[in-house]
């Protein structure tokens, strides 16, 4: 019996307190509450149009920012590739306006670019190893020299760089480097596009940005260990990418974990800005003086760029 009047008095006074709403509702708290509901969107338009003031002024900022390093950084650049032959190579996925934007800026140094190499992500597929190594095998020319403990992407990369590299200027691109081109080609690697008449002497790498979901860095593996080739075969090598591709999941991440890459291959995370792309070709300059290091503004252990005395003297 004492429950039954419990509830009955509970559904009493719901009822009461709901009837005591709509009076009010209706009575001298109605304007109020309509004053309480447009004061708010007073408040929240105002922060909006503040939040747009904002964006626009930050953009402002960062063009006038981008332009002013272009400007400047132009003059530091001027000259130091002249005579200097390039390849650029794009990972698979690598942006295209990235990828013309570090050539102009190789361009504008006097750098000239004598050929594009597009990797196809069938060349780091796990299942495509067994072709791999055969290739390898079958596409080694005599004057190659493979470090004894080479593995099968280091000597890749240094294959692919006897077709389109060298470590001397004025190379021309001969017999064994139209039969590498063809029988990576064939075999879906990798396009090349133009086919160059002479072999460049200084490589620059394109990264692409992580994919979704990030990968594990070591996935990256035999990425780096290509680059590496590349390098050996070259008289330097520069991995560019944007800032993405240095954290977590990035192939400069993967790249600047390697210790023995490291010693040998340069590293620029900022080229989607004109200070990161005068980066790269300063990278470039101190690789073909047999220096390397990583730059940039995450986790570059050699700081934004080569030093100005550095860049001075190249």
């Amino acid at each position: 019996m004492i429950d039954f009047r419990y509830h009955i008095v509970s559904i009493v006074a719901i009822f009461f307190a709901l009837g005591a709403g709509v009076v009010l509702g209706a009575g001298p708290l109605k304007g109020t509450a309509s004053q309480v509901v447009a004061d708010q969107a007073e408040r929240d338009r105002t922060a909006l149009e503040q939040a747009r003031t904002d964006a626009i002024a930050a953009k402002s900022l960062d063009k006038y920012r981008d332009d002013y390093v272009a400007k400047v950084t132009a003059g530091l650049t001027d000259g130091k590739l002249t005579g200097r032959k390039i390849v650029i190579v794009t990972m698979p996925s690598a942006e295209g306006d990235l990828t013309n934007a570090v050539e102009d800026s190789l361009e504008s140094a006097g750098g000239q670019v004598t050929t594009r190499v597009a990797l196809d992500s069938k060349l780091f597929d796990q299942g495509q190893r067994q072709l791999i190594e055969p290739l390898v095998n079958e596409l080694v020319t005599p004057d190659i020299t493979f470090a004894p403990d080479s593995n099968t992407y280091q000597r890749a990369g240094q294959i692919l760089a006897r077709s389109v590299l060298a470590k001397e200027l004025n190379k021309p691109v001969d017999a064994e480097s139209t039969k590498i081109i063809s029988g990576m080609s064939d075999s879906k690697l990798l396009s090349v596009k133009p086919t160059p008449k002479d072999r460049a002497d200084l490589v620059v790498v394109v990264a692409a940005k992580p994919p979704t979901p990030l990968p594990d860095n070591s996935s990256y593996t035999d990425a780096v260990d290509f680059v590496e080739g590349l390098d050996l075969g070259s008289a330097g090598a520069v991995v560019a990418g944007m800032p993405e591709s240095a954290q977590n999941g990035g192939m400069l991440k993967a790249l600047r974990g390697d210790n023995d890459a490291t010693k040998i291959v340069s590293s620029v995370d900022v080229a989607n800005m004109p200070s990161g792309q005068a980066t790269v070709v300063f990278a470039l300059v101190e690789q073909a003086g047999g220096k390397a290091g990583q730059y940039g503004g995450v986790d570059a252990k050699n700081g934004v760029a080569p030093t100005a005395a550095q860049a001075k003297e190249n």
